[in-house]
């Protein structure tokens, strides 16, 4: 249990340490994120909004299920068997050529935009004018778009500017003008209100809106291609005949007036697509009753001629009895005649048949496979005009329409040929039969029988007649009430909310990226990080040695050096430090035997802070009573004099010391200014074999007269990874204080010190941390060295700073 206890409270305090960066830097987080949010506002206040409008229709007579309102005339055979695929249908929807015809209805080649200071917004519908486009935009080879800015001046003149191309003119309302080789004119669509009372007209007078309107032209084709990509068509299900359609636009009534008038001239094209088939069927009739015509007038004029030369009156009268059994093969005889005659019409109009003539319908003749393949044939014919418009014939769909239709064409002819054989054989068969009957009342006068050939030559010819006007009148029908294809289920309809930008979308985002961006520069800061930042990174590195001090990090108004009476928080850190120093000089025996401890300071590299520490450490103890011995023992780079009046870097001292004899220490110390406890040998001059003098003897002199005179020794040295000065004379020292210094010591050169210590090169080794963040102190303790001192909040600084308080 204490274990698990134990591993739990390591794994908080290893959280606790792995957040305590990012908690550090909150004012980070809500400062990119205030910024991150306003960057958003803008951009919302900004962006251009897009809405999405969509619609659904009900494809009629499809495959996919749909259903006629014109089933009802089926049994007249005007419908046909003409069904058409939701797939295909969609591709119609989506074409450029329905999409530039809504283009032109809805007049979206010209566009108007209204200018704002950051914001320029397109402007559609309830306009103060229109542009009139008098040039054919649907051919855009030598037209270009362009472009001006209009602004209406009087009730009749309207202010044209391209400042592009130096532009600049006035012309009147419904007065066409030529601009870049295209003829336009302004229509006003702001009237006049005239109100009639008692007899006298009064006309209000007009205000035009101050707004400047830029007025974009462009081709047909070019807006129709742009709407088009931006045009989504899909079936609303899988195997049914219901289509969804929507269009994002930034304006909303235009992305809805854009759907409901595609559904418009959907209809339009289908409702055409159907008339031409039946239009080719009644001018196919027409041409065949002409002929008929005159085929029963002259018919007609012979009975009447016979009748007349023979002096006859009822011959039907004479001969019904005679021809009552003859009935039968006359109605059948009329029957086949009439489908040869057609058949024959039929198939010689197909010889002179091109791509795209369409063949009569309607179940003319009473073979269903030659009407189901003609159904087919003019399907086809319908996909290959409507293909050609928008592709030449090279494209592989125009040619294999083409193939398609001409082996359709074979195979009617190839149909119609066996139709016409069976037809002739039936009639022969019809023929011998009526001859046998024939030979029965061979004692009919032979001008009743010629008299009974002419009316049956009468009767088929008016047979055939009656059967194409009945055809001609099913026709006439089927064009008069040819209903709609599309059945629109939901007219375009918006919604009140873009779809782009997406308001909470954007403003999450920029909280999440508020929070990332902050989070994600700490991480790589840290990872990248290999400079010391507090005194864990220097006990985890060496564990085993002591730390026994923090110096704070000073501002660039805050002096680096204590005074007496000093309650700063560099004072209170160099204090602590004190302590925890006497407490391992303690621990060394050294106040029970009565030898002055003897102190050397160094650190790995230079820059680290150690002559800082030096001297701080000196006044400290001289403040507390000691008599201190503060020696400069970097001989090689002598920084200890920053501590002494003005001019004291020309006074003489280690290097003199040890190079000579004939100085005595005592001749070189020289008291503070700042401690009367306080006693200072300086470097002196650099020499040229530094090294070399820390191997003299009268270094262990000079270590002897500070044990004698003083109750502390204390030694700035060199740093110990640069030189070996400190190295050489670290073993006089009790006790070696290595300082580092946070956010500039690399975390590898405590590999340096760990080495150095274990190959006993340093002796007593305890690590001071210079230059620590006051957020940073080894325990997390924000309040650091303020305790007794009297410190201004943030806030207070801040109304201070602006003079609130």
């Amino acid at each position: 249990m204490e274990n698990y206890s134990s591993i739990t409270s390591e794994q908080n305090t290893d959280l606790k340490e792995q957040l305590k960066p990012y908690l550090q830097k909150w004012w980070l987080f809500l400062l990119c994120v205030l910024l991150l949010l306003s960057i958003a506002l803008v951009y919302l206040r900004y962006t251009t909004e897009i809405y999405k409008a969509d619609s659904s229709i009900l494809i009629k007579d499809t495959r996919a299920g749909g259903v006629s309102e014109l089933g009802a005339l089926g049994d007249l055979g005007v419908l046909g068997n003409s069904f058409n695929t939701v797939e295909n249908e969609i591709e119609v929807l989506t074409s450029r050529r329905m999409m530039a015809n809504v283009v032109e209805q809805l007049n979206l080649r010209v566009s108007y935009f209204r200018e704002g200071n950051f914001k320029t917004s397109e402007a559609y519908g309830n306009l103060p004018f229109q542009l009139i486009v008098a040039n054919d935009l649907r051919s855009p080879k030598n037209f270009k778009s362009f472009s001006f800015k209009a602004k209406i001046s009087s009730d009749t003149i309207i202010n044209l500017v391209d400042e592009e191309n130096n532009y600049s003119n006035s012309v009147k309302f419904g007065e066409s003008f030529y601009y870049k080789g295209t003829e336009v004119a302004f229509v006003p669509t702001l009237s006049k209100i005239d109100n009639k009372e008692n007899d006298t007209v009064v006309t209000q007078s007009r205000s035009y809106p101050e707004d400047v309107y830029k007025v974009q032209v462009a081709s047909v084709e070019d807006v129709a291609r742009k709407y088009a990509s931006l045009l989504n068509v899909e079936a609303a299900v899988a195997r049914g005949s219901v289509i969804n359609l929507s269009i994002q636009d930034p304006v909303p009534a235009k992305a809805a007036d854009i759907l409901n008038q595609l559904a418009i001239e959907y209809n339009k094209d289908a409702t055409e697509d159907k008339n031409i088939v039946a239009r080719n069927t009644v001018n196919f009739i027409d041409e065949r009753l002409a002929s008929v015509a005159l085929s029963l007038d002259s018919v007609e004029y012979r009975k009447e001629s016979f009748k007349d030369s023979n002096n006859l009156t009822d011959i039907q009268a004479e001969t019904a009895l005679n021809l009552t059994n003859n009935a039968e093969y006359l109605t059948r005889e009329i029957e086949a005649r009439t489908q040869l005659q057609i058949a024959t019409d039929l198939n010689n109009f197909i010889e002179n048949l091109d791509n795209q003539e369409l063949l009569p319908a309607n179940e003319i003749l009473s073979s269903a496979s030659i009407n189901n393949t003609i159904d087919q044939y003019n399907t086809l014919v319908l996909q290959y005009i409507r293909a050609s418009e928008v592709a030449t014939d090279l494209n592989p769909v125009v040619q294999d329409l083409q193939a398609e239709i001409q082996k359709l064409r074979t195979a009617i002819k190839s149909s119609l040929s066996n139709y016409i054989r069976s037809l002739e054989t039936r009639l022969n068969r019809l023929n011998a039969q009526g001859n046998r009957i024939s030979n029965r009342i061979s004692e009919v006068p032979t001008t009743e029988r010629i008299a009974r050939g002419i009316e049956r030559e009468q009767t088929i010819v008016e047979s055939i007649y009656l059967f194409l006007l009945q055809k001609k009148e099913e026709t006439a029908i089927s064009l008069a009430v040819t209903a709609p294809k599309a059945k629109i289920v939901d007219r375009a309809w918006v919604s009140n909310s873009p779809v782009s930008p997406k308001t909470q979308i954007v403003l999450g985002g920029a909280v999440i990226l508020g929070l990332v961006i902050p989070f994600a520069f700490i991480y790589l800061s840290n990872l990248l990080n290999d400079k010391i930042e507090n005194r864990k990174d220097v006990t985890k590195k060496l564990p085993d040695t002591s730390f026994i001090g923090e110096i704070p990090k000073l501002s660039s108004d805050e002096s680096d050096r204590i005074n007496k009476n000093d309650r700063s928080v560099l004072a209170e850190s160099f204090r602590i430090l004190r302590t925890n120093l006497q407490f391992k000089l303690s621990a060394l025996n050294m106040s029970s035997d009565g030898k002055t401890p003897i102190i050397i300071v160094t650190s790995t590299v230079k820059g680290e802070g150690k002559t800082l520490v030096s001297f701080n450490l000196s006044m400290t103890m001289a403040n507390s009573g000691m008599n201190v011995l503060l020696i400069g023992g970097d001989i090689r780079n002598p920084q200890l004099h920053r501590y002494l009046s003005k001019g004291s870097k020309s006074l003489k001292g280690v290097t003199e010391y040890l190079s000579s004899q004939q100085y005595h220490a005592s001749e070189l110390v020289y008291a503070s200014d700042a401690n009367e406890n306080l006693n200072i040998m300086l470097s002196g001059a650099i020499p040229p074999n530094p090294a070399e003098l820390w191997l003299s003897p009268r270094v262990d002199e000079l270590m002897q007269y500070g044990r004698d005179n003083y109750d502390v020794v204390i030694i700035d040295s060199a740093p110990s990874m640069l030189v070996t000065d400190t190295l050489l004379i670290s073993e006089r020292a009790d006790v070696t204080v290595y300082v580092a210094r946070a956010n500039y010591t690399e975390k590898s050169l405590l590999e340096y010190t760990s080495d150095t210590i274990k190959a006993n090169k340093l002796h007593n080794v305890a690590m001071v941390l210079n230059n620590v963040k006051q957020a940073n102190f080894g325990y997390g303790n924000k309040y650091a060295y303020s305790y007794g001192v009297d410190k201004d909040s943030a806030w207070v600084k801040f109304l201070k700073a602006v003079k609130l308080k």
